[in-house]
């Protein structure tokens, strides 16, 4: 007997759900096998036809999107209000909270309420980077990403674009793209400066942080085995960012660019409240990954580069004045 295999998109696009991954059918035995995470699964076609979004919940991507809070009550509603709305149903949204004494609890229990896909742990730990692990233990998406308190998903349809990237039988290590700078009342200031390349790999990252953290989807079974270091305060996302991508390159995964505005950052943050040692941190970092003659040639060029926008930036002023005074005397 003959099989005929038949590549088809079976379960139709909805306003909630992107459309589905391919799957294949045996058309003469009238069933479908589906086949996830090196599982098949078996259905007969009119149980698939009478029970399609069981067929959709094996099949669609989750993400979980990670939210680490000490006392946020400030900023955390604007970022569980851009998780919340969000078109695709298919996210956890894990609330790591530092035992806050602000209303930060009260507010995230408020959607909790409302949402079972939001989950929310508190209890003290010993810094971000702690926190983040912590919340990495509890992850059960396909693909993790990092979203501050302040920080927001660019748009209701966010997660959707981002799962309709995603082909059946591909799973980058890495999901990116860019981001926007947003002050405290959330308006759009200037894109992030850094921007990412066409192709992340993780000897991009020697000429800086080119993707944003809150921009970079993770693959979850990569990253539960990857843990912050803790021995850094400032730059640890930088060093696990970049381990995660020699994780994915080495067992032959690519990174995807979604070419799509992902998030908006908050202006400001740990990291740029603590600069100085910020960047004492990086330079370790860089060294670690890249070595001290390429990480002292790549500063090198960030120097001469700094000079040049500050020189730029005092021949934009002087021209301003002269300006001015030719209109003055007119």
């Amino acid at each position: 007997m003959t099989f005929a295999f038949l590549l088809a998109k079976v379960i139709p696009r909805t306003a909630n759900a992107p459309t589905c991954h391919y799957i294949t059918t045996f058309c003469h035995l009238r069933f479908i096998i589906f086949y996830k995470k090196k599982t098949f699964y078996y259905f007969p076609l009119d149980i698939c036809s009478r029970n399609c979004n069981f067929a959709r919940d094996i099949f669609m991507t989750k993400f979980s999107i990670i939210t680490c809070t000490y006392n946020a009550d400030k900023v955390l509603e604007r970022t569980l209000e851009s998780v919340a709305e969000q078109v695709y149903p298919y996210y956890e949204h894990i609330i790591m909270d530092g035992a806050s004494s602000d209303r930060t609890l009260p507010l995230a229990q408020q959607y909790a309420e409302k949402d079972q896909r939001v989950i929310i742990h508190s209890e003290k730990d010993y810094g971000l980077y702690d926190a983040m692990n912590k919340a990495l233990n509890l992850v059960t998406g396909d693909y993790v990403v990092f979203l501050n308190a302040g920080d927001k998903l660019f748009n209701e349809t966010t997660l959707e674009d981002i799962a309709e990237k995603l082909k059946y039988g591909n799973k980058p290590s890495v999901i990116y793209g860019y981001t926007d700078i947003v002050d405290n009342a959330g308006v759009f200031l200037h894109p992030r400066r850094l921007q990412p390349p066409r192709n992340l790999t993780w000897q991009s990252f020697k000429w800086g942080m080119l993707v944003c953290h809150q921009a970079f989807y993770a693959r979850a079974d990569l990253a539960k085995k990857i843990p912050y270091d803790t021995t850094y305060k400032y730059s640890a996302d930088v060093d696990w960012c970049i381990r995660i991508m020699k994780a994915g390159e080495a067992e032959g995964a690519k990174t995807l660019n979604t070419n799509l505005t992902l998030c908006d950052y908050l202006d400001g943050g740990m990291t740029t409240a603590h600069q100085r040692e910020s960047l004492k941190e990086r330079f370790r970092v860089m060294v670690k990954h890249y070595g001290i003659g390429t990480t002292l040639l790549t500063h090198a060029w960030f120097c001469m580069k700094a000079l040049g926008r500050a020189l730029n930036r005092k021949i934009r002023k002087i021209k301003n004045k002269k300006h001015k005074k030719s209109n003055n005397k007119k």
